[in-house]
């Protein structure tokens, strides 16, 4: 009797810590003194399940970073982010912008990838988001480094440049490959 007793506890709080989130899912909508939400719950681990791509839940949205040398060109990074309904990042705010950096600053395996292509490229003679919530809209919003951008001229495109302007904006020819973030919106369960 007290074998099968231990037994039944030993199932019942094998099976509690089986259904308990780990740290990494606990729902806590409130974020921390950084902006940085702990609720990751919606966010996957990896984007497409690759683990060059690791993905964070910040400022209510999902996050995804490539890392380990996966550079893609702007056009291959911007299909890449769209094949899981996700865009390339459209930096809005200094608030997003702030949070980006410090994230990136203080996220083991992100601060060595020196570039990040955002959905920023030139047209139409402005620089404008090619993704995000208005495809097509200009920068109400710009954290370009002191000396950029150079090359107002179609076929630039805009990274988060880590190696010379420590997170400015610089403009870079679209077809060079860079590493990139790709953003999504998640839902939250009520």
């Amino acid at each position: 009797m007290w074998l099968k007793l231990l037994i039944s506890i030993h199932l019942m709080f094998g099976a509690l810590f089986a259904l308990t989130p780990n740290v990494s899912s606990v729902k806590d909508n409130s974020a921390n003194s950084n902006g940085l939400s702990a609720y990751s719950e919606s966010c996957p681990d990896y984007f497409r399940n690759d683990v060059r791509v690791p993905c964070y839940f910040l400022l209510e949205k999902c996050y995804c970073f490539s890392t380990q040398l996966f550079l893609m060109t702007w056009n291959d990074a911007k299909y890449y982010c769209r094949l899981s309904n996700y865009t390339l990042i459209s930096i809005e705010t200094k608030i997003e912008d702030d949070v980006i950096h410090q994230h990136i600053n203080n996220t083991e395996g992100l601060l060595e990838q020196p570039w990040f292509w955002t959905s920023g490229s030139y047209s139409e003679d402005q620089w404008k988001w090619s993704t995000g919530p208005y495809p097509g809209q200009p920068f109400n919003y710009s954290n370009w480094a002191s000396t950029r951008p150079v090359y107002n001229l179609d076929g630039y495109c805009t990274e988060i440049n880590y190696s010379t302007f420590q997170g400015g904006w610089a403009d870079f020819p679209c077809d060079f490959t860079n590493f990139f973030i790709c953003e999504g919106n998640v839902t939250l369960p009520v």
